[in-house]
């Protein structure tokens, strides 16, 4: 390789955080990745950023500096995982980008170490919200390999290592933003650029398939599904119209896994949903049957019964009990004597569990035609119909293995149990001021005294901030995350400490179909328990203690990467994940 870049540029890489006043004439010994969550953060910040190479502006080969630069690019990456990266100054932020543009501009489709090491970068730090920089010469060198990657004949491990980094860097970068509203500066960088172009291009070439493993394809098209949600309603059909010819003209040549492929990559992660497969993409879809994606059923008890992919004897077991105990404390705690409300035939719970999110991301919406941008759901249906099975869908905790935990378990079934025995009707019944009771039901019989982000949430927010019962109580979904589920948790555990005769009274007159008593019932607590609320906030809010920041083996905690942000199915299983490539 013929290609320079200067050791000013270089040194900028080192002093992200400027830490360093001097540059020191050595390189302090390399701390291992496999070790890096290991030891004093300070220590290991020092480490990472008071190297430096010797020289200032001189240029030397690319082939002498490559090993230096991967040292460095994988100092930069564990930085990412076990530094702040929330408190690198301005200067320094842009030092980083000088860099990683000088960088970029170096590298080509022969260069993968270089190329997988400064994509993880990439979306480890500019998908960082404090993170911010122009990105359009970042989007340029992107292009530019994603161009060379088109053509170039992948020949080795290394190459489909950079190929895989690369791709996701431009696909984890738009899962950041699709969520952002359409001021935010990341998301509007990242339309105004020209790569969705070169996804585009890229997925109709002959890399996109290596050696028929269709890999490339998959995460092509999923990166292409992050743009699509990016973009506003009214413009989703300008892509479709250039993502459909390529899957046709893949379906023509390999059938069913091209299908698969397209329905797996593109379909499912857009969250077009079965309809979409059954009518305008009926042609393009692979649509599986619940036994061959779920082949487990067990039961429970005559009332509630799970279907899965991979729990194992003991985990059903261990679900079962769950479930099954916390019945008796719902019942307790509301009176309900375990009389259903009236018309309501759901006389069984269904419980589907897939083995993670991305699992429940596909099949959820291609078996079920469920919305799965979600942590699971609870499905009543119409309970006054005769025959219909309400239905919990959720997915195994895998980030928290080998604890076994089903995500939301007991959480959901308080929605069951709510439904069944509380709540008269279906969901929405009722015209509104139900969601602080319905979740935060859920979240007080299911966590008990045991909701740590709800109490350091009423600790850290100031007294003047706090929402009132009142407030509370008029809580909708789009309200946010704290008020739906942490304040409506704070309330229902406040008034079942101190007031469970008036929690019971608003049960007795939902129950009773009796809408206005439990507005006046709402009334009439948030009036007469506000001052004592506050105080209640102020008792507890003294006993949270303060945040670890390790966990309890003493190691450091990495800031990991969003978990619902790639799909389990997308990664090549060949390329293998060690301690030179660290993923939290």
């Amino acid at each position: 390789m013929n290609q320079r870049i200067t050791l000013s540029a270089i040194a900028s890489l080192l002093f992200l955080a400027g830490c360093a006043s001097t540059a020191p004439t050595q390189i302090p010994q390399k701390i291992a990745l496999s070790q890096a969550n290991q030891g004093d953060p300070a220590q290991i910040n020092e480490t990472l950023f008071t190297q430096a190479s010797l020289g200032t502006s001189q240029l030397i080969e690319a082939n002498q500096q490559q090993p230096l630069l991967l040292n460095q690019l994988g100092y930069l990456r564990t930085f990412s995982y076990f530094g702040e990266l929330d408190e690198v100054s301005e200067s320094a932020q842009q030092q980083f980008n000088e860099a990683m543009v000088a960088l970029g501009d170096t590298l080509n489709a022969n260069t993968p170490s270089l190329v997988e090491q400064w994509s993880v970068l990439v979306y480890r730090y500019y998908a960082n919200e404090k993170f911010d920089a122009p990105l359009d010469d970042i989007f340029d060198t992107q292009i530019r390999l994603l161009a060379q990657f088109e053509t170039t004949p992948i020949t080795n491990i290394e190459q489909e290592y950079a190929l895989w980094e690369l791709i996701r860097s431009v696909g984890l970068l738009m899962h950041s933003t699709y969520r952002e509203d359409s001021d935010n500066p990341l998301k509007q960088q990242l339309l105004a650029s020209k790569l969705s172009d070169s996804l585009l291009k890229f997925a109709s070439s002959d890399n996109a398939i290596i050696n028929g493993d269709d890999w490339p394809l998959q995460n092509t098209y999923w990166a292409l599904a992050m743009w699509q949600l990016n973009q506003e309603g009214d413009d989703w059909n300008q892509l479709e119209a250039k993502v459909t010819p390529i899957a046709k003209a893949d379906i023509t040549k390999r059938g069913d896994e091209a299908k698969q492929a397209f329905t797996l990559g593109y379909l499912v992660n857009g969250f077009y949903g079965q309809e979409a497969c059954n009518e305008e993409y009926s042609d393009y879809c692979l649509m599986p049957t619940e036994e061959q994606i779920l082949p487990i059923e067990h039961y429970c008890s005559d009332s509630l019964f799970i279907r899965t992919q991979d729990l194992s004897q003991q985990e059903l077991a261990i679900s079962c009990e769950k479930l099954t105990s916390q019945e008796s404390n719902f019942h307790h705690l509301l009176n309900t004597h375990q009389q259903p409300v009236a018309n309501d035939n759901n006389t069984a719970l269904k419980v589907v569990v897939f083995k993670n999110w991305s699992q429940y991301n596909a099949y959820g919406q291609l078996l079920y035609d469920i919305g799965t941008d979600n942590g699971g759901m609870y499905i009543e249906g119409t309970p006054q119909a005769e025959v219909n099975q309400a239905t919990f869908y959720a997915f195994r905790a895998w980030w928290l293995e080998p604890e076994f935990k089903v995500w939301n378990l007991n959480h959901e079934y308080v929605h069951y149990l709510d439904g069944r025995f509380i709540k008269y009707g279906g969901f929405g019944h009722f015209p509104n001021s139900l969601v602080w009771w319905a979740e935060g039901m859920a979240e007080y019989i299911s966590k008990g005294n045991d909701n740590d982000k709800a109490l350091r949430l009423a600790k850290e927010t100031d007294k003047a901030e706090q929402p009132s019962l009142e407030t509370i109580f008029a809580t909708e979904y789009n309200d946010g995350l704290d008020r739906t589920y942490r304040w409506s948790y704070l309330a229902i555990r406040f008034l079942s400490e101190h007031d469970l005769e008036g929690l019971n009274r608003l049960g007795q007159r939902l129950k009773a179909d009796d809408f206005g008593g439990y507005e006046a019932q709402m009334a009439k607590l948030a009036k007469q328990h506000q001052p004592q609320f506050e105080q209640w906030l102020a008792t507890i809010s003294s006993e949270v203690k303060d945040e670890q920041v390790q966990s309890d083996d003493g190691m450091l905690k990495p800031h990991k990467q969003n978990r619902y942000s790639y799909r389990d199915y997308l990664k090549p299983e060949h390329l293998s994940l060690d301690s030179s490539r660290l993923h939290f």
